[in-house]
């Protein structure tokens, strides 16, 4: 029970695409699409490693990444967002 405990609280809340699509589009320049958005909590419990699929201009989803905070009741993007490499 403990090992289920810890792992719940390493698993953050994730932004709705609703969200993360503005703040990607203010980066990326341009509409984006996102979807299958996943975070987890790295180090300070603000900060979130997330994952989310996201669509490309030929209608493709792509695996992409960025390290995003909680700051008060809204996200913000603290690194670039990038495609994700493949293991």
């Amino acid at each position: 029970m403990m090992t289920a405990l810890v792992l719940a609280a390493s698993v953050a809340a994730a932004p709705t695409p609703s969200e993360l699509e503005p703040l990607l589009a203010a980066v990326l320049g341009g509409r984006v699409e996102v979807q299958s958005i996943r975070c987890q909590v790295v180090g300070d419990p603000t900060e979130h490693r997330c994952a989310w699929r996201q669509k490309k201009a030929g209608g493709r989803w792509e695996a992409w990444s960025a390290i995003l905070a909680r700051d008060g009741g809204r996200w913000i993007l603290i690194d670039r967002p990038g495609p994700r490499s493949r293991p």
